[in-house]
């Protein structure tokens, strides 16, 4: 009896001692799954966020645009009701990273930790933290409330991903012979952007600048390289908002893997003496030469025996008669882009007035833009040039007035635009005129107007009209829609990148302002002019060589050519052993004085060789990836653009 009597107070300890095992259990259920709720919830959000600022970064180019996008998305995904209060304001980084903190009414916090990373690109370091109740562990702590927190990067417009230069091949890496990248010419390869490579960089002659950085797989530093300060291209130290760029190794980049453009239209004969080119299929190898024009309606060409241009001008650009200087529009530029390599095509416009007396009508300002329409995927598209010089004449009433306009390659019709006060401006549109007859390329020896010999552009000129009628014209109307009566015209020319070059087109700019006709067009998928990016670039090509076929363009010709977002900006496409048979060949793309591809050059199982440099814009502006690339001869200056690359690198978690 006595020593049951001295058991009974045990079974009070051991419940004790299950009780707190139970509550303890319990708690490690309850709040854990609630932590991990909690944390889970917490990751999402900022994961989101990360997410939400990068990507809003890449639409508006504003830091403070991206981190209020990241609050507004953490709140949201954190179902979080009440606005934060955040120290400092949204700001911007400088060389140093930007952090501001926001606290909302709920306890939860978040913090962005900002950084511009020059080619690396801008990332968005998120953390979010907030308190977490305890139900039952509450017994099983000193009443402490624990804070869980998440965090995570997002990355945006990484070169990296976007490389101005990129040799797919692993020569010169893991005992390899040979080089994926050499450069073994005279001067210097100049590239803005990064350069990646697989395999070896190798500098045998002439030298590399690259204002970017460099990946070298298996290189920690390239001899006869240099790099510099990015975007400027200035040598360091620099000055923000550039950075310098690095050499890094151990990347490999994988081929995209991008599928080939779709070819719309059937078989086309071998290009004979009708200016325009229609898209398609081209059995034959064009072999163009002969310094001829040739004007590229849009749409994909395929060239399955190549392409190969000996001496011709080959080009999607609608350019007005008579380019004006950047600086003064009555006065021609030195250098006209259809007249490039001889080929004497650029055209003209002139206005003669016969005396005819009467009472003074004023001295009127004349202007004309090159017009046409391309279609895609069956809506149509409208292009108009940039204006032309302008001419200004002294107007009677009883005059009698003619305008004379010598074809331009692409065009279609010409609108004329008239100022009543001489040059100065401002200009309205007061008529168009339709281009009636055939644009040969079979004799451009005495273009313009037939001067001096025969001109097989042909031309086309204006009913005679008396200078009364000027009186009459609508004045110019800046409110008027686009190609509408008194309309104001497309923005002008810019002046050319260096001397001896043809002009530049207008940039990019909110529509309708900015260029109307080229690479920095925009227009809905309805026809309607937008501001870029896309998704519809009317008048873009892409050149789609398959196997069997190879770009054979040494220094004897140019192509200027731009791609558009219908395309996904490939400007060339040979295919890789994703899509066989690959194409294997050993390409050339040179150029006389004037070349460039305007969008991706993409062959990732053939070689390149760059032989020159042309001058002009660049060789490709939205960069080249290939299996291996050499340049050779005078070394050329490369920009790469994310205007101008397939779909832009969406926002990416970096950690």
């Amino acid at each position: 009896m006595a020593g049951r009597r001295a058991q009974r107070g045990q079974a009070i300890v051991l419940i004790a001692i299950m009780l707190a095992v139970v509550v303890g259990m319990a708690a490690l259920a309850i709040d854990g799954s609630r932590a991990y709720a909690l944390r889970r919830d917490l990751q999402a959000a900022v994961d989101g966020a990360a997410l939400a600022a990068a990507d809003n970064f890449q639409q508006t180019g504003s830091y403070v645009s991206a981190e209020q996008a990241a609050t507004a998305n953490f709140g949201a995904n954190a179902r979080l009701y009440n606005s934060p209060s955040c120290a400092p304001a949204y700001g911007s980084p400088g060389a140093s990273p930007f952090t501001v903190t926001c606290t909302y009414s709920e306890g939860a916090v978040l913090t962005q930790v900002v950084s511009a990373l020059g080619a690396a690109g801008s990332q968005f370091a998120i953390t979010g933290s907030r308190s977490l109740a305890l139900q039952f562990a509450r017994i099983l702590t000193n009443g402490t409330t624990p804070r869980l927190s998440a965090t995570s990067s997002g990355g945006v417009n990484n070169l990296l991903y976007a490389p101005t230069i990129a040799a797919l091949n692993q020569a010169g890496c893991g005992g390899a012979g040979g080089s994926a990248v050499t450069v073994n010419g005279s001067g210097s390869l100049i590239l803005s952007g990064d350069l990646v490579a697989n395999g070896a960089i190798t500098v045998e002659a002439g030298s590399l600048n690259v204002a970017g950085d460099v990946y070298a797989r298996c290189q920690s530093s390239v001899a006869g390289s240099t790099t510099s300060c990015y975007p400027s291209g200035a040598s360091g130290p620099c000055t923000f908002p550039d950075v310098i760029g690095a050499t890094k190794s151990g990347y490999r980049l994988a081929d995209p893997k991008y599928p080939p453009p779709p070819v719309v239209g059937g078989g086309q004969p071998s290009p004979g003496v009708n200016i325009v080119l229609s898209p398609g299929t081209y059995a034959a190898n064009p072999n163009f030469g002969a310094r001829r024009c040739y004007f590229l309606s849009s749409g994909v060409y395929k060239w399955p025996a190549g392409y190969s241009n000996n001496g011709g001008l080959v080009s999607n650009e609608l350019k007005p008669p008579d380019e004006p200087l950047a600086t003064d529009n009555t006065r021609l530029a030195a250098v006209q882009f259809w007249n490039s390599d001889g080929a004497n095509c650029a055209g003209s416009f002139q206005v003669t007035a016969t005396p005819g007396g009467g009472t003074p009508v004023g001295t009127w300002g004349l202007e004309l833009t090159s017009v046409r329409t391309d279609t895609y995927s069956g809506s149509s598209y409208l292009r108009e040039s940039a204006p032309s010089r302008c001419q200004s004449l002294t107007v009677h009433s009883l005059a009698t007035i003619t305008l004379q306009v010598s074809n331009v390659p692409g065009a279609t019709s010409y609108n004329i635009y008239a100022s009543p006060n001489a040059c100065s401006g401002p200009f309205g549109l007061v008529f168009n005129l339709p281009v009636s007859g055939a644009v040969q390329n079979t004799d451009t020896s005495g273009c313009p107007f037939g001067s001096g010999g025969t001109c097989t552009l042909g031309g086309e000129a204006t009913l005679p009209v008396l200078g009364l009628a000027f009186s009459s014209f609508p004045p110019p109307n800046m409110f008027a829609p686009p190609g509408t009566i008194g309309a104001y015209p497309p923005d002008s020319e810019t002046a050319p990148m260096a001397a001896g070059l043809p002009n530049q087109n207008p940039d990019r700019a909110t529509a309708p302002a900015g260029d109307r006709a080229n690479e920095n067009q925009c227009d809905t998928v309805g026809g309607v002019l937008t501001t870029c990016a896309g998704p519809i670039t009317p008048g873009g090509v892409a050149f789609y060589i398959p196997s069997g076929g190879c770009l054979a363009d040494p220094n004897g010709g140019d192509n200027y050519v731009f791609s558009g977002y219908q395309f996904n900006w490939m400007a060339i496409y040979e295919p890789g052993q994703n899509n066989p048979p690959a194409n294997t060949c050993a390409n050339v793309m040179g150029a006389s004085t004037s070349s460039a591809f305007i969008g991706l050059v993409y062959v990732p199982a053939a070689s390149i060789n760059i032989p020159t440099s042309s001058g002009f814009r660049v060789e490709a502006t939205g960069g080249v990836i290939a299996d291996t690339i050499t340049f050779t001869g005078q070394l050329p200056s490369i920009s790469g653009s994310s205007a101008y690359t397939p779909v832009p690198p969406a926002a990416r978690l970096t950690g």
